[in-house]
């Protein structure tokens, strides 16, 4: 009886504390207000900050591949396996896979050159050495109408190529995107299994 007494007197207190009104002073809104300034004031822009983009890469395991300034490093386990230079490509998207089912990951590279033509191409560490291979270039069927914003990704262990067409007379549809499939073979050949017109 005594306990419930006592919870009871503890729930009245409680509650008239809550109610209770507390007083703000001058001195309690001007450091509100000196608080608040630094979150509304407005970022200036640095012109001497130069922008650069977010940096790439990519993982695959315990590989990594990095896009530097001028370079891209591939790194397994954080040690450097080799360095593949640039030569003023910027690049756009970058995968790293192992779609031959050869133990060694394919980093996947999409850029642009200064012409602003689309350049695809693989890498591959073999004998220590980084060795590029070249992506098929689109040819017949898959090339007409073709107008660029191309992109990569992966679907299952095939490689997608990604694009817009237009005024293409050939297909169902005159402007959409285009899909072709590729798969990657363990003797670095590229069959081209399907195009899609979207």
């Amino acid at each position: 009886m005594l306990l419930l007494v006592t919870l009871i007197s503890l729930l009245v207190y409680i509650q008239d504390w809550d109610e209770e009104s507390i007083p703000v002073t001058l001195h309690d809104q001007f450091s509100l207000v000196q608080q608040s300034d630094s979150i509304i004031r407005k970022v200036e822009y640095d012109s001497l900050i130069v922008d650069r983009p977010a940096p790439l890469s990519a993982l695959f395991q315990d590989y990594e591949a990095n896009v530097e300034s001028d370079a891209i490093t591939f790194k397994k386990s954080n040690q450097i396996l080799g360095k593949y230079p640039l030569n003023k490509l910027f690049i756009q998207q970058i995968i790293l896979a192992d779609l031959n089912d050869d133990d060694v990951p394919e980093c996947w590279i999409l850029g642009l050159k200064h012409s602003k033509k689309t350049e695809i191409f693989a890498l591959t560490i073999q004998a220590g050495h980084v060795k590029r291979i070249n992506f098929p270039t689109l040819k017949g069927r898959q090339a007409f109408g073709y107008m660029g914003k191309d992109s990569l990704y992966l679907d299952k262990s095939t490689l997608a190529r990604q694009f817009e067409f237009a005024n293409d007379p050939y297909s169902d549809i005159e402007s959409g995107r285009r899909v072709c499939y590729y798969q990657f073979g363990k003797d670095q050949s590229f069959v081209l299994k399907k195009t899609l017109d979207l």
